[in-house]
């Protein structure tokens, strides 16, 4: 399968190459990973420490304070998928997984409002989410609003999902697991661990098979579909 990679902010894809060895490793041959680099020059992110200089350039897909910025990230993400693709899934962690559910998400609403959008209508057959930030409004983004999406909201995200993250991370209750209730249950796997905001790695060896098992979960999904 051929993935889609989007890091998480103030990191690079350097970074999310270097966080994602073990997972790919474990997942084996078979599978091609394309990591897309943010446009957006961002603070190195704090949780990095001293793994990674300095000195390197770090980014984001978009500023999560400005709509128009988070727009022009999905527009961006739209083009990229068209012209490289196709991708047979995501994986994203934090704020990459937060770009990539609100296309999916928006694209759903879209559909629903019976307008045309193309080619990247079903842009992934799967989606890996690893500490996901939660998604926005995307009609909301379109008018320079804000909006968070919550439980209530009326789209679900149906193609399979896995959803990892922690629940000693300040930002799992309250952003992965809305993620999570906002994919439809029949093709959503979760794993919740205890190793914070992070990519799960071989410092936890249980942690990262518990993670392989739930994506694998996902990959049969996709094969039992075909």
């Amino acid at each position: 399968m051929h993935f889609l990679c989007l890091h998480g902010i103030g990191t690079n894809s350097k970074v999310f190459e270097t966080q994602t060895a073990a997972i790919r490793t474990e997942l084996g041959d078979g599978h091609t990973y394309d990591f897309v680099e943010g446009t957006l020059d961002w603070p190195k992110a704090p949780e990095l420490g001293s793994l990674f200089s300095d000195d390197d350039q770090y980014f984001a897909y978009y500023d999560p304070y400005n709509a128009t910025s988070f727009r022009t990230a999905i527009l961006q993400l739209e083009e990229y998928i068209k012209v490289e693709g196709p991708f047979d899934g995501v994986l994203a962690f934090s704020h990459g997984a937060a770009l990539s559910s609100t296309l999916l998400l928006g694209q759903l609403q879209a559909t629903s409002d019976g307008i045309d959008r193309g080619s990247t209508l079903n842009p992934f057959k799967c989606a890996i989410f690893l500490a996901a930030g939660i998604p926005w409004n995307l009609e909301s983004l379109k008018k320079d609003e804000l909006v968070r999406l919550d439980r209530e909201y009326g789209s679900r995200i149906s193609i399979p999902t896995a959803h990892v993250w922690a629940a000693n991370d300040p930002l799992g209750p309250s952003m992965s697991a809305v993620l999570e209730d906002l994919c439809v249950p029949q093709v959503r796997h979760v794993y919740i661990h205890n190793e914070g905001h992070t990519v799960p790695g071989r410092r936890s060896p249980e942690t990262l098979r518990n993670t392989i098992n739930v994506i694998r979960r996902v990959l049969w999904d996709v094969t039992s579909a075909a």
